[in-house]
């Protein structure tokens, strides 16, 4: 006779295994359709919402320190895909803004990301896709230290 196992409810567990898995398969899709990497892509989506936004607003977007900004906005400076202009009256401080050819790239990453965020939502209904954004959004901020 089987025995009945609850189910496994080890949030951490799953959530970790999913990021590993769906994090290679992003990558893996998105070099082989626009060349970019999900770091590089990620700076492309947000400066189309954020252009000129200052390095630090920049590494805040897109949950990564400001240290690994800084290279990746070097490496992205280098073919072109970004720029970097002075801040204002602070010129140690600097921007970051969309190329032509970044908005262009963008553009490409953009509908790649839909067309991978359809089959990852693939099976889901409106309500469980609202839990699972609930669930993403608040996760952070219940770790949060008080």
């Amino acid at each position: 006779m089987a025995i009945a196992r609850p189910i496994d409810r080890r949030l951490f567990f799953w959530f970790d295994r999913a990021h590993t898995i769906l994090a290679k398969e992003a990558d893996t899709f998105l070099s082989r359709n626009s060349g970019l990497g999900t770091s590089q892509a990620s700076v492309l989506i947000y400066l189309g919402f954020h252009d000129q936004c200052y390095l630090s607003e920049l590494a805040d977007g897109i949950g990564r320190n400001n240290p690994a900004v800084t290279g990746l906005v070097d490496r992205m400076e280098k073919v072109g895909l970004v720029e970097r202009i002075h801040g204002g009256m602070d010129g140690r401080r600097k921007r970051v803004r969309l190329t032509d050819a970044g908005w262009a790239k963008r553009e490409q990453v953009h509908e790649d990301f839909r067309t991978f965020n359809e089959r990852l939502s693939k099976g889901l209904t409106q309500a469980e896709m609202d839990a699972v954004l609930k669930f993403l959004a608040l996760a952070p901020e219940n770790m949060e230290i008080k």
